[in-house]
């Protein structure tokens, strides 16, 4: 019979490299159970991402490579913006006046939305995928939408990439009427310093487009020259402004940010969205890149929702389904 060395494993028990990888370990499998905010934080991973996703609004809470080591999402800090990537219905950013009329009935609308503050229900899990559900409540349906209707999003790893899926069905017995957008900020650096300008967008063609004006946080019905036949912009270029970059129905499909010189080391890829909304106001250390259906009300919106001619229109018993994509870069 072989004997052990009593010395030997206790030496082997508080190894450094063994007790910092258990613990490693027992901090990933917390990230996995935590509340937060009353709100069960869930994990999907694969060979290459680990993805924790709050049943609180469906909202993203981590991107993390296995092989780059790397947070690729912003991790909400209340100094700058203290949201991750809160998923946009039934508005995109706000509503004039944060309200809206139905058949001469008066509702308020959050700003982003309801889904952002809304708990959602698992429906399905797996190892590299999750799907969670709503529907309204009493509380809403009398306060903030009339319409019965139900919204899943599905999250699903193939390799790199995230595919961000919501179906959208209207349960009512008449059309509702909503946006969708995604809100997903980007850390500006890697595990280094907050420098914006060794960071730049990055088109993954060469694009010319006229950007919408935002006024408190509304379209103007104005819209100048933008990029013209660029496929970067560093983020300390005077053309940035403090609101965002709209850019309705364009021919972009896909943007990433990078450091100058390198490929992007996260990119989105709009999907079946038509517009996007870029924001990383002056100075800040993220970026957001939104993937919109619809857009902001405009500074002259009608108030009566069923006069916003923007919103998409979905019939009784209707569903519609839109998907955009995460791609990070582990080598960038």
């Amino acid at each position: 019979m072989k004997r052990t060395n009593p010395d030997k494993t206790i030496k082997e028990d508080y190894n450094p490299t063994y007790r910092k990888a258990l613990f490693f370990f027992i901090f990933l499998t917390f990230l996995c159970i935590v509340r937060s905010q009353d709100a069960e934080v869930l994990c999907i991973e694969n060979e290459s991402i680990r993805v924790l996703i709050s049943e609180k609004g469906a909202e993203l809470q981590s991107i993390r490579g296995k092989i780059s080591k790397f947070e690729y999402l912003w991790q909400g800090n209340g100094e700058y913006w203290a949201d991750r990537a809160p998923i946009m219905f039934p508005v995109n950013v706000r509503f004039r006046d944060n309200e809206f009329y139905f058949r001469n009935v008066k509702y308020d609308m959050p700003k982003m939305g309801i889904i952002k503050e809304s708990f959602m229900t698992v429906k399905h899990k797996s190892n590299d995928e999750i799907t969670l559900s709503f529907v309204p409540n009493k509380e809403i349906l009398h306060k903030n939408y009339p319409f019965l209707f139900k919204i899943s999003v599905r999250y699903k790893l193939t390799d790199n990439t995230i595919l961000n899926e919501y179906i959208v069905t209207n349960n009512d017995t008449h059309n509702m009427y909503f946006a969708l957008g995604g809100h997903p900020g980007f850390n500006l650096s890697l595990g280094q310093p907050n420098d914006r300008k060794t960071h730049e967008l990055f088109f993954f063609k060469s694009s010319s487009f006229r950007r919408g004006l935002i006024k408190n946080s509304l379209l103007t019905d104005s819209a100048v020259p933008f990029l013209q036949d660029e496929k970067t912009l560093r983020l300390n270029d005077d053309r940035i402004p403090n609101t965002g970059i709209f850019i309705k129905d364009s021919a972009i499909t896909k943007i990433g940010l990078a450091r100058l010189g390198k490929k992007p080391y996260v990119s989105l890829l709009l999907g079946n969205f038509p517009n996007v909304n870029i924001w990383s106001p002056p100075g800040y250390p993220f970026v957001c890149i939104e993937p919109m259906v619809s857009h902001h009300d405009f500074e002259d919106s009608p108030k009566d929702i069923e006069k916003k001619s923007h919103l998409v229109k979905l019939g009784p018993g209707e569903s519609v389904t839109y998907y955009y994509s995460i791609e990070i870069n582990q080598n960038p």
